[in-house]
């Protein structure tokens, strides 16, 4: 039985994640735009035809269509359903994470524990799609808007205090005291990485711009979600997360690779993942 349910869990997240990243492509597009994400009806961008039901189906719709305009033939950018079939894998990795702790809520939906898992792993996708996001902005146009690093940083900080909402340690003083400690350790660990990602750029002559400082906020952010869900030193864990991402970004931020470095960063979080998914089971 558990079996059945994390395989119905991983696939209902892979395919969901195939329809937000049929919304990512419109904020990727409409945000640098200065246009309205909820707005307007999707178009296509050669005619101008407003699209149908059939025609935005996340992936299939690209893959049946032959990659073309069904009212004009004009040939559809395959980076469509790239970034959907992509954002469906990050969910579909994420949840194969996660699972074991989550999955379980959809037999017992009622259990405090679940849904605290649950709840943190839908704030970690929605964090991950932010990233993907910024991260296809920062390609197209070399930017990165704020909002993009603060929700990042909300979810962050809303995730190291769930616990405390939800009333797991009570509503004490010294649960107080517990939940601000972990929110400066979060903290703590993001300003290493930034700190010393920073470094490396000015002593390598790489840029460090506004750009640079919010896709750095993101990605640094995002680790530290793992703290309920990990094993090790959390202290070791953050110095080499920080030493990892800094020297990555070192090199990355040349001026033939800079549009790519997010896109590189991200993907080290997937592998970061999938890869401590794997240590975590062979430990246990």
């Amino acid at each position: 039985m558990p079996g059945i349910i994390y395989t119905f869990f991983v696939i209902f997240f892979t395919l969901l994640g195939f329809v937000i990243g049929s919304f990512l492509n419109v904020i990727i597009y409409r945000i640098p735009a200065g246009r309205s994400v909820s707005k307007g009806h999707s178009m296509c961008m050669t005619c101008g035809h407003t699209l149908g039901a059939l025609d935005l189906v996340p992936v299939f719709s690209w893959l049946f269509l032959r990659g073309k305009c069904r009212y004009c033939g004009a040939p559809i950018a395959s980076r469509y359903a790239k970034i959907e079939s992509f954002t469906g894998l990050t969910f579909g990795i994420t949840a194969i994470a996660v699972c074991e702790y989550a999955a379980p809520i959809i037999l017992w939906p009622d259990n405090l524990s679940l849904i605290f898992y649950m709840i943190y792993f839908l704030m970690l996708i929605a964090a991950m799609a932010v990233a993907i996001s910024a991260m296809m902005i920062l390609y197209d146009t070399g930017k990165c808007f704020t909002g993009f690093p603060v929700t990042v940083l909300v979810l962050t900080m809303l995730s190291v205090l769930l616990p405390f909402i939800m009333g797991f340690y009570g509503y004490s003083t010294a649960a107080l005291i517990f939940a601000f400690e972990l929110i400066i350790t979060s903290c703590g660990k993001i300003a290493l990485g930034l700190g010393i990602t920073s470094l490396l750029c000015l002593i390598f002559k790489r840029k460090y711009g506004k750009a640079e400082l919010g896709i750095d906020i993101i990605m640094l952010s995002i680790p530290c979600f793992d703290q309920y869900m990990s094993f090790g030193n959390d202290i070791i864990r953050a110095v080499i997360t920080a030493l990892v991402y800094s020297v990555m970004m070192c090199i990355m931020r040349s001026a033939k690779l800079r549009k790519y470095s997010a896109i590189a960063a991200f993907i080290a979080i997937l592998v970061y993942t999938a890869v401590r998914f794997c240590l975590i089971k062979i430990i246990q």
